[in-house]
């Protein structure tokens, strides 16, 4: 019996000690979130958001520069055109050689046709071959700038032939017909022309 009551009164002790234990725990645990209720809106007005915005770490682009925006109309823009058809054309009756380009006239020149037996032939041609100076073994000459128009006869247009002495031949007779069969141009005009020409340009002779 007395037993039975000492052993009845440590577990009343034990039951007791650890009641206070538990009670204790909780208070700690309930003073811990009131503290935290009250501190976090102190804490939180006193932390600058901004300063950890995304912004103040990157540079975020919001758009193209103002002078690189490309808006799309809706239409193609119009191609420039760029190829410019070259065309020659000699008058015989005249004694003038004509540059186009897309059939705008660019230049006009006097020229030196073939003589009487050696008229230079009309027709349609094209410039073949182009030599900055020419040598003719035939007439042992020199014909700066020439362009070869008709390989068959050997027929073109270049500057005045110049002998070896480097006298320029025909100079007085541009405009009149004296030559052997080939156009001839003046000094200065020749090497416009042979600038400007191309191979393939195409080239007229008209009576």
């Amino acid at each position: 019996m007395r037993r039975n009551f000492i052993e009845n009164k440590y577990c009343v002790l034990y039951f007791d000690f650890m009641w206070r234990k538990i009670v204790k725990f909780e208070i700690i645990i309930l003073m811990a979130v009131v503290l935290l209720v009250f501190t976090l809106p102190i804490l939180a007005r006193e932390i600058d958001e901004s300063r950890f915005r995304i912004e103040n770490y990157m540079r975020i682009k919001t758009g193209l520069p103002e002078n690189k925006t490309t808006v799309w109309s809706g239409e193609l823009p119009e191609i420039e055109e760029k190829v410019k058809i070259k065309k020659i054309i000699i008058d015989l009756s005249e004694q003038k050689l004509n540059t186009y380009e897309n059939d705008e006239l660019t230049g006009e020149y006097p020229v030196s046709t073939g003589k009487n037996g050696m008229k230079t032939p009309p027709g349609e041609f094209k410039v073949y071959e182009k030599r900055a100076r020419a040598w003719s073994k035939m007439a042992g000459l020199w014909m700066p700038y020439w362009m070869l128009i008709d390989p068959v006869r050997g027929m073109g247009i270049h500057e005045l032939p110049e002998w070896p002495s480097g006298y320029k031949e025909g100079a007085d007779h541009l405009g009149t017909p004296v030559s052997h069969g080939c156009v001839r141009l003046g000094v200065g005009p020749a090497k416009i022309v042979y600038d400007w020409a191309d191979i393939g340009t195409r080239v007229i002779i008209q009576e």
